[in-house]
């Protein structure tokens, strides 16, 4: 698994400081309740952390030395189709994503509904 392996990158005396504080920010993105788009804003709310969060995890693999880029991804045969399954396993996300935001209704008001008032 790429993600674990990653995330022991943070530890490693022979990684740089780059690379570990991308991550780092990716993950206080992650979990941070303050984002790009709001998560109120159906659908769109997670298209930020879909997107951010993977390119700052790429970033920081990127910018690992090639030593520990290798030990993290090993460079095989069985690693290209694992890719491309990968590559077919995020345009089916993407197309759902993109289903369940064109199925929103967007007259959907954001205003709190008024309670009937007793008298």
């Amino acid at each position: 698994m790429i993600i674990p392996k990653l995330l022991c990158t943070l530890v490693r005396k022979d990684v740089a400081l780059k690379p570990k504080l991308l991550l780092i920010a990716g993950l206080v993105y992650l979990i941070s309740p303050i984002d790009l788009l709001p998560d109120i804003l159906l659908g769109f709310g997670w298209l930020d952390d879909l997107v951010i969060v993977p390119f700052l995890g790429w970033l920081s693999y990127r910018s690992l030395p090639k030593g520990v880029q290798s030990e993290i991804v090993p460079d095989n045969k069985e690693n290209r189709a694992t890719s491309r399954r990968m590559l077919i396993y995020l345009g089916i996300l993407l197309i759902v994503v993109i289903v369940i935001v064109m199925m929103g209704d967007a007259n959907t008001s954001f205003e709190p509904v008024n309670s009937p008032t007793t008298n």
